[in-house]
């Protein structure tokens, strides 16, 4: 990923003929882009109207106005950015926590930041990223890119947008991002860019305003009756829908429009469960303040190659833990899983126990040949009956490091996020929970009914036992090893996940909730046996009698 050289003037015009079809008169470019006949004399000018689209005299002239046009919305996004809100700040941290775990971000990958500025969201994406991943932000206005030099970003390069075309080297980046840089007229170029630049398998998110937001819509009304104008910077976006075919018809895949920021960023645990419920709930399309949209450049992920990170940095911690992963068929993930573990943390982990709970695919078999390569992967294999309860019982009596990981299979995702577990034990705490419900956090296709039930359980959990707790029945712990090991899990199924988070803060272990983020399972990596209706009743019995327990004082300490 480097920025090309400077180009002649000769070639500042983007190179039409390279995108959908050449920029002959009267013929489509980039999608609503048309090119007309120059007159001789004339300057390129540009038309907009509902029906035909953007009108410029040829593919030069096409270039300098979208250059222009990118420059106005960038411009009016700073003026926006630095007025006094109370939001700004919170509203640019989230979205830069989104992008880098929900695509997610792998440290070592590129990032390209369209529309960087002076690097107002820049320095967000760069302090959530760590300084783990080349950042390279284009700016379109020249006067800008000293401001945006001057926060002298780690891993950050700023770089003057001369010309789009050659500014970046064709398939060289692996996600490209933007927020507020886009409108109706600059999609179809941001789409072309994209697919030019990202490598196969590639993606892309940008935060685009929400035109359907019912509070917008009435102040547009209001503007108009009052007889206030927008201005000729104003961001014109239409449907969410339009766009996601848009880049469909330019061949990417997995287009996704996920509504976000339908109230204020809140700092109570209260506030971002409404938040979190409002956005996956059917109203949330209505009133969401933006969309994140995303997707992807067809290609296997998987040519996208870099050296893995080192992310074990706590001396004390190496050869130390012990990973727990319970497995029923999950023979298409345990290879991915390991080489990422031993990729990012191979210096903490003493070994890897997988789990094999009755499975009937090949899940024992890769265990096995894995273990043959890594003689720190090893293998429980349980006998019926099956259970999630019975095979973390087993998983945790067959460890023998100091700390125990207890991890499920498709956790690859969200791999880079267990140095905060790693960062919280080597402080001093007896265990870390990874938090799903926290403003760094990223649910991607989380099912609105789950979400519902999780925030009512912890609510009424809180309430119950006057703890301040936000997600403590995820997998997704890491304890020192006496406690998971002594803990009573009384539990078969999927609530012991319930036990291990509730009853070591029943205990008054010092447990620390990290946040950590939760990316649904694509088809490749088969289907979750998990069941709303069949777990429930088992939650819920966990929590009263672990009340009932507590209110007798029948919870000791034992370290």
């Amino acid at each position: 990923m480097r920025p090309t050289g400077s180009p002649s003037s000769a070639t500042r015009a983007f190179e039409w003929e390279t995108f959908h079809q050449r920029g002959k008169p009267g013929e489509n470019v980039a999608a609503d882009v048309h090119a007309i006949p120059k007159e001789k004399g004339s300057e390129a000018k540009i038309e907009r109207n509902s029906g035909t689209g953007t009108h410029v005299s040829d593919s030069a002239g096409i270039a300098t106005l979208i250059e222009e046009r990118w420059q106005e919305i960038e411009a009016l996004r700073e003026r926006n950015w630095k007025a006094p809100s109370r939001w700004w700040p919170a509203r640019l941290r989230r979205r830069a926590f989104l992008v880098a775990r929900s695509l997610p971000v792998p440290p070592g990958r590129s990032v390209l930041e369209l529309g960087g500025g002076s690097g107002i969201w820049t320095e967000h994406l760069a302090a959530v990223l760590a300084g783990h991943n080349p950042i390279t932000s284009i700016v379109f206005n020249k006067e800008l890119v000293w401001v945006a030099q001057s926060r002298n970003l780690p891993n950050t390069t700023f770089v003057p947008a001369v010309n789009l075309q050659s500014t970046i080297s064709p398939e060289t980046i692996d996600y490209i991002v933007g927020t507020g840089i886009l409108s109706d007229d600059l999609f179809p170029a941001a789409l072309e860019l994209a697919f030019r630049w990202l490598r196969p398998g590639g993606e892309f998110l940008f935060f685009i305003p929400n035109s359907s937001n019912r509070v917008v819509s009435l102040q547009k009304f209001m503007n108009r009756f009052s007889g206030r104008k927008e201005g000729a910077a104003s961001q014109s976006v239409g449907d969410p829908k339009v766009w996601i075919d848009a880049a469909v018809r330019r061949g990417f895949e997995g287009i996704e429009a996920t509504p976000c920021e339908v109230i204020p960023p809140l700092d109570s645990s209260v506030g971002q469960a409404i938040g979190l419920i409002m956005e996956r709930a059917p109203v949330g399309r209505r009133f969401a303040g933006i969309f994140s949209l995303r997707g992807s450049k067809p290609g296997r992920a998987g040519s996208k190659t870099s050296p893995p990170v080192n992310l074990a940095t706590h001396r004390e911690l190496f050869g130390a833990v012990s990973i727990v992963v319970p497995c029923h068929n999950e023979a298409a993930n345990i290879n991915r899983l390991v080489t990422t573990l031993l990729g990012m943390y191979g210096d903490y982990i003493h070994e890897i126990v997988i789990v094999d709970d009755n499975s009937t695919d090949r899940t024992a078999e890769v265990a096995t040949e894995r273990g043959r390569v890594d003689l720190r992967v090893k293998l429980v294999r349980r006998k019926p009956p099956a259970g999630v309860g019975r095979a973390l019982r087993d998983g945790y009596a067959a460890a023998s490091g100091k700390y125990i990981l207890s991890i499920d299979c498709d956790f690859v995702n969200i791999a880079p996020e267990f140095s905060g577990l790693f960062d919280a034990v080597a402080e001093g705490y007896d265990g870390a929970i990874g938090s799903r419900f926290s403003s760094e956090s990223a649910l991607v296709r989380y099912p609105f009914l789950k979400i519902l039930c999780n925030r009512v359980y912890h609510l009424l959990l809180n309430l119950i036992l006057r703890t301040r707790v936000r997600d403590i029945t995820n997998n997704l712990k890491l304890y020192r090893a006496g406690i998971l090991k002594n803990l009573d899990i009384e539990e078969d199924h999927f609530a012991a996940n319930v036990e291990t988070g509730l009853k070591p803060l029943l205990l008054n272990y010092r447990i620390r909730e990290v946040p950590m983020s939760w990316i649904n399972r694509t088809a490749d990596m088969g289907k979750s046996s998990f069941n709303l209706l069949k777990v429930g009743p088992g939650y819920l019995g966990v929590l009263l009698r672990c009340t009932w327990r507590h209110w007798r004082g029948q919870f000791q300490v034992s370290r």
